[in-house]
């Protein structure tokens, strides 16, 4: 055999393998859907659970892109909470915190900057770490975000050190799409690159880290993509139907992927910067009660009759591989519009669904029946942030949900 046929034989061995193994995933995700989550390792895990979805500002990190100036650094954060982000991932500093809780923002604390370094320094780190113990300015740790191969070890350790140093923030790890998230041991928060508009990969990506977040009882954010669609024009519609997508999946926290750009100075946005703010402004409202459902029980959708572009028809009408249909005796039957739909129990014990266009263009008339002992519902509206009874018709309720956005039901009380 020569040395080229021998390639081509390895790397069609590589490619079967590759495949089996996605295969292999996306079957446990439907056979596991309904697994109890793993017990927490440490007492302090559910103690250092957000409270409040994060819609992270960021410059970059494992440097210090933002302001250093007090002035030019408040301008920005005025700018940032007038654009419905709460969160600034960033070198920590006192005045820096100071400025934050002015506007209600909170920090991530960059643990890849030099003088707070987790693994090449460490001290520093650990004394960072050990002084913001309660510190309600903080809203946790960034420990990586990169690929992360075989350093999975490694990034455990990063996370048993932050833990000891400071039980009461969560961490942050991670990856380039999903690569080692499951051999996290004891994470608070994962995550991964989300290009897939570019790259493809919505579906099984986002199953894949719901089912992890369910298992080791974390949460998972986005570290997504900025300009997935025309700047100015329709990126805000595929911004948001990223995020509702996947805040029907379980997602609890996203970051906008820094190319340059967004931020123009002195309390200004460009126009990337500005569909960016437009597309939290559809999240924002619903930060605390998203927090409140935890991860979903199970996630389904219903059959589809165009692409998320509004441009090619699926005829028949088909559910996209690898989700599933809602069960015939689910306590909501969609008897019209097109969404994925996240199964929940909120901290009352309540059912609530997740309703996300599967559109990122076109809106949904929604109706949905109630069924399996549901005789009532409620909308979370997003002017009043509060749940509001929806009156139903013949068991029917219906409602409008916008392009590329998401809705909140709930069963009645």
């Amino acid at each position: 055999m020569s040395k080229a046929q021998f390639g081509v034989r390895l790397m069609s061995r590589i490619a079967l393998t590759v495949v089996c193994a996605a295969v292999v995933a996306w079957s446990s995700i439907a056979v596991r859907a309904d697994e109890p989550a793993a017990p927490a390792v440490d007492p302090g895990h559910a103690q250092r659970k957000p409270k409040r979805f994060a819609i992270i500002f960021n410059m970059g990190y494992s440097g210090d892109a933002l302001p250093k100036e007090k002035e030019d650094f408040e301008k920005l954060a005025k700018a940032c909470k007038e654009a419905n982000y709460n969160t600034l991932l960033c070198k920590y500093e006192d005045w820096r915190a100071e400025i934050c809780k002015k506007y209600d923002l909170q920090i991530m604390v960059d643990l890849l900057v030099a003088e707070n370094h987790v693994f090449r320094n460490p001290e520093g780190a650990k004394k960072l770490c050990e002084s913001l113990k309660g510190n309600d300015a903080v809203y946790g740790y960034h420990l990586w975000s990169d690929r992360v191969g075989k350093t999975v070890p490694g990034r455990n350790r990063d996370i048993a050190n932050v833990h000891q140093w400071d039980p009461t923030h969560p961490n942050y790890v991670g990856t380039y799409v999903l690569g080692g998230n499951s051999g996290f041991v004891n994470p608070d928060l994962h995550g991964y690159y989300d290009f897939h508009f570019k790259r493809g990969g919505l579906w099984p990506h986002l199953l894949a880290a719901s089912n992890i977040s369910r298992t080791k009882d974390a949460y998972f954010l986005i570290y997504m993509a900025s300009d997935p669609g025309r700047v100015g024009v329709g990126n805000v519609n595929r911004l948001m139907f990223t995020n509702s997508v996947s805040i029907a999946c379980g997602l609890k926290g996203m970051l906008y992927h820094y190319r340059g750009g967004t931020y123009a100075g002195d309390g200004k946005w460009d126009t990337l910067g500005q569909d960016l703010a437009k597309a939290n402004t559809d999240i924002a409202p619903m930060c605390v009660e998203l927090m409140k459902i935890g991860n979903p029980t199970a996630i389904y959708s219903t059959p589809i009759t165009i692409d998320i572009n509004n441009r090619t028809p699926i005829n028949p009408p088909a559910v996209p591989a690898p989700l599933v249909a809602l069960p015939a005796d689910f306590w909501t039957k969609i008897e019209g519009g097109e969404c994925v739909i996240g199964a929940y129990k909120d901290d009352q014990a309540h059912d609530v669904v997740v309703l996300a266009n599967h559109n990122a263009y076109k809106g949904q008339s929604m109706k949905v029946r109630l069924q399996g002992g549901a005789k009532s519902a409620e909308l979370f509206d997003r002017k009043t942030a509060k749940w509001q009874p929806i009156a139903a018709a013949d068991g029917v309720v219906a409602f409008e949900m916008g392009p590329g956005s998401f809705e909140m039901l709930r069963a009645g009380k």
